[in-house]
């Protein structure tokens, strides 16, 4: 037989299909490259299937094809009986109401969360599997159980947090030399059982604290997780019922699927409907809220490996393992603060432990309310109806106010007064932020007669007695009053009608500067401009009350968002009724929204009675 002779151009090795990565194969399914990469990481690299069902999934996904990082976070996790122990102790305290602990899996937070692109995520498993020595594996982890009045946890012994400090550094080394900036915890690990919590369940979560007992010799485990970064300031439920799109604007819900739900919006909601975003699809749209059941946060989030770090003993560790429940002691921390947030902000036990001595430091926070009902949006042209040809005020119904401040009356009509109604409001207001411990010490209002009247029934209901900064910049949305600005009560004329309004105040944006025409961005700056202004001119808590279009336009930009179109502009001024109320906190990260410390108002409407229908 003859010999075939070689060839001169070999064809090329084909690369098979067990050789390709899970990426070339998506690439090869037409997949882009950017898009392909993001699956992956989403799905924690499960394989070329998952990470193709979430590319069709997320087809609508408006950030699809934007360049964003997800962000990571390095936990140490009980796996064993400690573990179970502390997901009953989970479930029984939330019946007593949400924490913030509950917004997480039972964790040591050793690398607080950092981003990192896309294409990284398998070098960011290589690298901490590559830390780890088997051969330094420690036995167990020792806690030791602290509690005070705004905080719970079980702090990690001084012996085991150099072993875990080792850990943390050498990841965060690995991510350097990646490129990524990350910071680990050094100090006071620790084990968060519960805060944010309302000083009336210290006691019951005190006494459950107590009962978790001594702790076991459980293992333990590195979990590396990730989270969409659309996450960042939003709560998360879960889907329990499924529910079909009525309107164009509505979110398809499907059972078991995630929605993330901005901070304050539940609360806010005034018609059982909020904005989410779904973390099946990407895709945004409003929601029934009876639809979904609030769940941790940690539960939408993608758990790319996890790496057992301690032998088991078998042996069961005797009760004084673990030491009884330190003496309760003041602590630094406010109520409102974590000690163990997700950013990893580092906690210094030796200084919470010192705290006997030391003054209690409160997050800064702002208040801002639309003000109560008005006159004019509630029965219409009621000025002809309400004077006399002599210029005298007549009640022509009780929810008409009993009096009405002297001024040219023409002055009206731009300008309402509250009705009787809107005066009760802004009362119960002031009486729930008094039953709710709030102090403010500083307040400011629109020179609107309406958010004057307001904001002082509101302090009335405080019992406080501080004078009203009557400040110009706080009127809403210039575009709504086309035939300029209207005229307002001078501050003289506010005082002798007997408010009680800060005469030395100097206004930081005046009447005369206002301008005479704005779209809504240049009213968002505006009203940002003032609130930065108004924020460094003043120390301690401020109460602002202002309109519908306020609360957005006021927090928007401070928190971080971005300035919405004027469709939207008009479309949230429909969702804020009457004494709707904001809270914006100051925290490490900047100023964030949190919901109000006190329910809303919610009343029908009460259409005006005919007698003569009886007839």
């Amino acid at each position: 037989m003859a010999t075939l002779p070689p060839r001169k151009n070999p064809t090329a090795t084909k690369i098979s299909k067990q050789q390709l990565t899970p990426l070339q194969t998506l690439l090869q399914l037409g997949f882009p490259k950017h898009r392909a990469e993001k699956a992956l990481a989403a799905t924690g690299h499960r394989g070329v299937q998952l990470a193709s069902d979430w590319l069709l999934a997320h087809v609508r996904d408006p950030t699809l094809d934007f360049i964003t990082h997800r962000q990571y976070v390095l936990y140490a996790c009980p796996t064993g009986a400690l573990a179970e122990r502390l997901l009953t102790f989970w479930a029984e305290s939330k019946e007593l109401g949400w924490n913030g602990a509950h917004n997480f899996i039972p964790h040591i937070t050793l690398v607080s969360f950092f981003q990192a692109s896309d294409e990284l995520t398998s070098e960011l498993v290589s690298s901490l599997e590559n830390i780890i020595d088997l051969d330094e594996l420690c036995d167990r982890i020792d806690l030791e159980t602290y509690v005070s009045p705004n905080f719970m946890g079980l702090f990690v012994k001084d012996a085991d947090t150099k072993w875990l400090t080792k850990i943390s550094t050498n990841y965060v080394d690995k991510l350097t030399s990646l490129g990524i900036t990350a910071k680990p915890q050094v100090k006071s690990l620790h084990l968060t059982l519960a805060y944010q919590f309302p000083s009336n369940l210290f006691q019951p979560l005190r006494l459950m604290v107590e009962k978790l007992g001594p702790t076991t010799p459980d293992n333990w485990e590195l979990r590396l997780y990730s989270r969409d970064p659309r996450l960042q300031n939003s709560h998360v439920h879960k889907v329990i019922h499924a529910y079909t799109s009525k309107e164009h604007d509505d979110l398809e819900l499907r059972v078991g699927d995630y929605v993330y739900i901005p901070e304050g919006a539940c609360d806010a909601s005034t018609d059982g409907w909020v904005e989410g975003t779904s973390w099946l699809t990407g895709t945004s749209g409003h929601l029934p809220l009876n639809h979904t059941k609030r769940t941790a946060e940690s539960d939408s989030w993608t758990l790319h490996t996890t790496i057992q770090i301690n032998n088991k003993k078998s042996e069961i560790v005797e009760e004084e393992a673990m030491p009884k429940t330190r003496k309760q002691q003041p602590s630094l921390l406010s109520m409102e603060d974590s000690v163990d947030t997700p950013d990893g902000v580092e906690i210094n036990k030796e200084s919470i432990e010192k705290a006997s001595s030391s003054p209690v430091v409160s997050a800064r926070q702002i208040f801002i309310c639309r003000h109560g009902e008005r006159v004019d949006f509630t029965f219409g042209a009621w000025i002809p109806y309400c004077f006399e040809e002599n210029g005298c005020y007549v009640r022509r119904d009780l929810n008409m106010p009993k009096e009405i401040p002297l001024r040219n009356i023409r002055d009206f009509q731009n300008d309402s007064p509250l009705t009787t109604v809107g005066e009760v409001q802004a009362g119960l207001v002031g009486e729930a932020m008094k039953s709710s411990n709030i102090k403010i010490d500083v307040a400011f209002t629109s020179p609107s007669l309406r958010c004057v009247q307001t904001l002082a029934h509101i302090l009335k209901g405080l019992d406080l007695d501080i004078p009203m900064k009557i400040e110009p910049g706080l009127i809403e949305w210039l575009a709504w009053y086309p035939n300029g600005i209207p005229v307002w009560m001078t501050s003289e004329e506010l005082i002798n009608a007997g408010f009680n309004v800060d005469k030395n105040y100097s206004q930081i944006i005046q009447a005369k500067d206002l301008p005479l025409k704005e779209n809504a961005a240049q009213y968002y700056e505006r009203s940002y401009e003032l609130i930065k202004q108004i924020i460094e001119s003043t120390v301690g808590n401020i109460l602002i009350v202002a309109h519908a279009a306020s609360l957005a336009a006021c927090t928007k930009q401070l928190t971080g968002g971005q300035i919405p179109p004027a469709a939207e502009v008009t479309k949230l001024v429909q969702r804020v009724p009457y004494l709707a109320c904001l809270t914006a906190r100051e925290g490490l990260n900047g100023w964030q929204l949190h919901p109000p410390p006190f329910p809303p108002i919610t009343h029908t409407s009460n259409s005006r009675f005919d007698w003569k229908v009886l007839m």
